[in-house]
């Protein structure tokens, strides 16, 4: 009699529960948000604010190059003078303008007139002075290195870039799978309470019915309360990797949300491509190496320029000068006073040993940079292959989890009958199920494992923004 009001009791909740207000329903469905896994890579490309930080770079790294290349702009110049002459309370007044430039062929050009006031009588003239360095300085290889140096940083930034979004749609796939595995392991912690309560209300009724002893019913309850311990803890841990998720991809809104459905699963991920494809791919890809490859560029561009600094500097130069003297402006003699001069000029160190010293610098550096592009390959290998084979090791563990599963699934289920016809004990089943959760758990970390071991592959070959259709220019 009992055990039939107690059964009249369970039925009454059930009814109550089902019958819950339909308010009650739709305000559980407003504390969840439906996301996929390109919303929320577009969100963290879109929406981080270390993405613009970034960008910023390479930005301050145009203006570097817009810099050098106003280097060769015309400048022009004007210039008032006064002299005065005490002894005849005299002054001569004079006005000169003019324009300069240099060319990156080494060549420098100035241009100038002048007009001298004195007397009451007007001197103009004029003076054009070519110059071209024969040594150092000249040619376009040399004096153009800081404008390709500038153009290979900007390159060197947009790999910095390139390097710092892969890295950000790393952490926030992993953030998403994470949360993924957070949502499974609540779903299988809540369903072993579900068990564990389960067999706490039949533990109760044989109880009633002395079909097992008082420290039987009191084991049961302690695997209860452990239980709730831990679906409680992954209920805190599912709410701290929603907001991991929501921090990386700049979504406050999802601080105040108890959960996130995400519509996509691990099975879209795909499976590893053959290693020496990888291989390649990540020599073509991978920003890093193109850094370093970069890098040995400018080194050779260094090598360049401080070769160039040894050199003595030699300049040729010509100079045309021509000059009129009139009393006014509306007249203008005939003749007309020209010089033209021409000649070098030799500036030669005793030593140069700065700049000797400079190049050696340059060479000790340029060395290394070789040095490094070559073990950055070798680097890259090892790193792929490693890669390779936790993808291959994690995807097996996939295989195995999921057969250990059905396994402890087909052994609790055993396990219960013998109970039910009195064959077992409940402790028996207790172990059957902890068992059955932990190869669900075992399962589920297995393909978050698998999903981690990929995604770290495809990082290292460098190929995460093309797979997740991003383009890079």
């Amino acid at each position: 009699m009992k055990l039939n009001s107690k059964i009249i009791l369970v039925f009454c909740v059930l009814i109550i529960s089902v019958a819950e207000p339909v308010e009650a329903v739709e305000a559980a469905t407003e504390t969840a948000k439906t996301l996929s896994l390109q919303d929320a890579l577009t969100r963290a490309l879109r929406d981080n604010p270390l993405v613009r930080i970034e960008q910023i770079r390479t930005d301050i790294a145009q203006t570097i190059l817009r810099e050098h290349q106003f280097a060769y702009e015309p400048n022009l110049w004007a210039r008032y003078e006064t002299n005065i002459r005490p002894e005849h309370f005299g002054e001569t007044n004079q006005i000169s303008t003019g324009i300069n430039a240099t060319a990156p062929t080494g060549t420098g050009l100035e241009f100038s007139v002048a007009n001298t006031y004195r007397d009451g009588n007007t001197l103009s003239s004029a003076r054009l002075t070519i110059t071209q360095a024969l040594l150092r300085g000249f040619g376009l290889t040399a004096n153009l290195v800081p404008i390709r140096r500038a153009r290979i940083d900007i390159d060197l930034r947009q790999e910095e870039l390139a390097g710092f979004t892969q890295r950000l749609l790393l952490d926030t796939e992993r953030a998403y799978w994470n949360l993924l595995l957070s949502s499974e392991e609540l779903k299988i912690f809540e369903h072993s309470l579900e068990l564990a309560n389960r067999l706490l209300f039949e533990a109760e009724a044989r109880l009633q019915t002395g079909g097992i002893a008082p420290i039987d019913l009191a084991i049961i309850r302690a695997e209860v309360a452990s239980r709730e311990k831990q679906l409680f803890d992954a209920q805190t841990a599912l709410k701290q990797r929603i907001l991991t998720l929501g921090y990386i991809i700049n979504a406050p809104e999802f601080f105040n949300f108890e959960n996130i459905v995400l519509s996509d699963t691990i099975s879209l991920l795909g499976k590893a491509d053959d290693i020496e494809d990888h291989i390649k791919a990540a020599q073509k890809f991978r920003p890093d190496f193109r850094q370093a490859e970069l890098l040995a560029q400018r080194g050779e561009l260094d090598l360049i320029q401080t070769r160039n600094g040894i050199l003595p500097r030699l300049d040729f130069f010509i100079t045309l000068q021509g000059g009129e003297h009139y009393e006014s402006f509306a007249v203008f003699p005939s003749d007309m006073a020209q010089l033209i001069s021409t000649g070098l000029r030799l500036d030669f160190p005793l030593t140069s040993g700065q700049a000797r010293q400079r190049h050696r610098r340059a060479l000790y550096s340029q060395e290394q940079q070789n040095l490094s592009v070559l073990n950055f390959s070798r680097l890259i290998e090892f790193e792929i292959r490693s890669a390779h084979l936790e993808v291959l090791r994690t995807s097996q563990q996939v295989e195995t989890a999921r057969i250990v599963s059905a396994l402890q699934q087909q052994k609790m289920e055993a396990e219960a009958e013998k109970l039910r016809v009195g064959r077992s004990t409940g402790f028996a089943l207790l172990q059957a199920q902890r068992d059955l959760i932990s190869a669900n758990l075992d399962e589920a970390r297995a393909k978050a494992a698998y999903s981690d071991a990929l995604l770290s592959l495809y990082f290292r070959d460098g190929t995460l923004l093309q797979r997740r259709g991003i383009r890079w220019d």
